[in-house]
């Protein structure tokens, strides 16, 4: 009987502690199964370019050749749509007539001039009385004048190119009588093109002169062109509250056109020590975005302010520390507290 007892006390015993170190196994196994992979980042501090977005017009420096004189036009030295160079001749007038008056003013100038001489010459002799010297040195002043004025007048009947540029359409041609301010043709500067634009008001204490824009249009897609901004209006529009503003961009390759619509980069500057994270770390809730934040081995979810992003990252603004660990990747199926553990 004795016996018997034992070996039940020894079965149920040996039961107790298979059924323990099964619980104890089990338990073992629910938290192994309970710890979730995750990656994650810590919250580090960065730089973050400002910038602003517009759509600008292109412009060029243009101008219309008139003539200063009227008269019948002699020669055009131009073809219609050439490049030209500064100085190069366009379009001669019939100058005859101010040929003549140049030549005779010059002749009576140095009439004057010798005769000048003389009276000077003969006044250190003392045979001939001051008056008359400066009389002849006057008279040389305005002999002078008139020549200068004269050729000056000659000079105008040429019109020449006040710059590097491409000229239009020729609107005359030889024979034809012009006028004082008569459109004959245009001069444009392609090579130095500006961009037009409007920022709002709100940014006007980060505007400086020389800041870099990028700027792209849908005729060149995935090209960046660069200009430097020229000019920043000192009033505030009041019809749309905006800064007026130029910025010059150079077009050596002749890709781009006055007139033409372009998307305006505005790059204001760099903020330091700025709170970045990745955008993909970003879940959305109800009534804003969260994150999830690792304290001691277990995921919280967080609600955060963003503010400025580029191609990865977000910024925060609130809700985040320096030196916090965000999730970057694997917080779709996390709850609030679950045990993680980060990928190495």
């Amino acid at each position: 009987m004795k016996k018997k007892k034992a070996i039940i006390s020894v079965i149920i015993l040996s039961a107790v502690v298979i059924w323990g170190i099964s619980k104890y196994r089990a338990h073992d196994n629910n938290a192994a199964s309970s710890l979730i992979y995750v990656q994650a980042v810590e919250v580090k501090e960065s730089s973050l370019p400002s910038r602003t977005n517009a759509i600008g017009t292109l412009t060029a420096h243009s101008v219309d050749i008139t003539p200063e004189l009227p008269g019948h036009v002699k020669e055009v030295y131009f073809t219609d749509g050439t490049f030209v160079k500064q100085g190069t001749a366009l379009i001669q007038l019939d100058d005859a007539v101010y040929k003549a008056k140049y030549e005779s003013a010059k002749a009576h100038l140095a009439y004057s001039e010798n005769d000048f001489r003389r009276k000077h010459l003969l006044g250190k002799q003392g045979a001939i009385a001051q008056q008359a010297i400066d009389q002849a040195e006057a008279d040389v002043k305005e002999k002078r004048a008139i020549a200068e004025e004269n050729r000056v007048m000659l000079n105008k009947m040429r019109m020449l190119a006040p710059f590097d540029g491409i000229v239009g359409k020729c609107n005359v041609g030889p024979g034809d009588y012009v006028k004082t301010g008569d459109k004959l043709v245009s001069l444009t500067d392609k090579k130095h093109l500006r961009i037009e634009y409007n920022v709002p008001e709100k940014y006007l204490p980060a505007l400086h002169l020389q800041q870099q824009v990028h700027i792209s249009s849908s005729t060149y897609p995935g090209k960046i062109f660069t200009g430097k901004v020229t000019f920043i209006s000192p009033t505030i529009s009041a019809t749309n509250r905006s800064v007026e503003i130029y910025a010059a961009v150079s077009n050596d390759a002749d890709e781009l056109a006055p007139g033409m619509f372009v998307n305006v980069n505005h790059m204001l500057g760099v903020n330091e020590k700025v709170m970045m994270i990745p955008a993909r770390s970003l879940v959305p809730i109800l009534d804003g975005q969260q994150v999830y934040r690792i304290v001691d081995g277990k995921a919280y979810a967080v609600s955060v302010l963003t503010g400025k992003r580029n191609h990865e990252a977000v910024q925060i603004t609130q809700g985040l520390n320096f030196g916090d660990t965000v999730i970057t990747d694997g917080q779709i199926k996390l709850k609030n507290g679950a045990l993680v553990k980060v990928k190495s």
